[in-house]
């Protein structure tokens, strides 16, 4: 007898039906009624219920006792909903004189095991991202005509470009710029726009955990890496260690870069790229200082790429212009990757309902005969 074919509750028996519900392998009513499988098996009695209370040939008696099986589940859901509310009293005590905002892993220790799973499993399934009230970023704010809105009533969230930036013709006094450093802009504001979606736009909130990850999600930055083409610049941040998040969320942010290099128009065209660059050079000077003497190897790779973000504004205040050379690029870029997402989540559903299909019949009629 293959183990597969043993029943999953007391893994003693043979698997003789199969759960309608969640396909569990079972050998008996006892086990199907087991705990580690009441959630199941009290749903399906629930709907086995309703329809029979539903169907016009049942007797007022039978129907009597199923109305009373449903008062019996209902009573245990609110007894577990009672005993939920006690550990939420209990979980308020626990994090009593804690800082939310500063205090996290104390928080996190002073959860039960229970509720550690609880809140993963909200992570994974998007539960806790919807009590979240998503940021939009400054750059993705629709403009409206200033002449339809008083102007100091205008709320204008870009950053301030820094007031001091390098003259390149004085850091370029022998040699013309690389044309690669427009490329090399893109990988460095892909970067950039991952860590503000990150961290919802928290950023500042941790100076040290984002500055790192915004030098280490750039492969210029932190590999001085040299992009050839703009596909290369995008390509070497959707396959960064750094930037694990999902396809969908990443692809989103090549339109996040085509909208900085754009600007907001109306003769400001290097407004958005000048405060992109200013804020990240003020964010990765801020960790810096917060970095002791002992942590030499990250305070040289903060140092670095403070020089080349130095670089990077000087050189866009002078040529920042031939950015928006490479706006077209990005959008076929963003149109392919876009298609090609497309066409992997058909090739998917196409191979779940082929799966699906290839399934053998659930033992619905088994079930029922055993629980009548």
């Amino acid at each position: 007898m293959e183990e597969s074919r043993f029943c999953k509750i007391c893994n003693k028996e043979q698997a003789k039906y199969t759960c309608p519900r969640c396909n569990l392998g079972y050998c008996g009513l006892s086990c199907y009624r087991h705990k580690e499988h009441s959630d199941c098996s009290e749903a399906f009695y629930k709907e086995c219920c309703m329809e029979a209370l539903e169907d016009q040939d049942v007797s007022s008696e039978e129907k009597q006792k199923m109305l009373e099986m449903l008062d019996r589940l209902e009573k245990e859901e609110v007894q577990n909903s009672d005993s939920n509310s006690d550990e939420g009293e209990e979980l308020s005590e626990r994090l009593s004189g804690l800082n939310l905002d500063t205090d996290s892993e104390k928080i996190w220790n002073r959860l039960t095991s229970k509720e550690q799973a609880q809140f993963n499993q909200m992570m994974k399934d998007g539960r806790l991202g919807n009590l979240v009230e998503v940021w939009t970023p400054w750059w993705d704010v629709k403009k409206v005509k200033i002449r339809d809105v008083d102007s100091e009533k205008l709320d204008d969230k870009t950053p301030d470009v820094l007031s001091k930036i390098p003259d390149i013709s004085k850091l370029l006094t022998k040699s013309k710029p690389s044309a690669d450093i427009r490329n090399n802009l893109v990988n460095v504001l892909f970067a950039y726009v991952f860590v503000c979606r990150l961290y919802n736009g928290t950023h500042w909130d941790c100076p040290r955990e984002s500055a790192l990850k915004l030098v280490k999600g750039s492969d210029v930055l932190s590999k001085n890496s040299v992009c050839s083409s703009t596909s290369e610049a995008i390509q070497l941040g959707l396959t960064n260690s750094e930037c694990k998040q999902s396809q969908e969320f990443l692809i989103e942010l090549v339109s996040d870069v085509t909208k900085i290099l754009r600007g907001p128009g109306r003769g400001e065209e290097l407004k958005f790229v000048m405060a992109a660059l200013s804020e990240i050079l003020q964010l990765l000077k801020k960790c810096h200082t917060l970095y002791k003497k002992d942590d030499r190897e990250e305070k040289q790779l903060l140092f670095l790429a403070i020089k080349k973000l130095e670089f990077y504004l000087g050189w866009s205040q002078k040529c920042g212009m031939i950015l928006h050379s490479v706006i077209p690029e990005l959008r076929l870029e963003h149109g392919r990757l876009k298609e090609e997402f497309q066409e992997t989540i058909q090739v998917k559903k196409s191979i779940e309902r082929n799966l699906s299909q290839l399934r053998p019949p659930r033992e619905d009629s088994k079930l029922i005969e055993e629980l009548s």
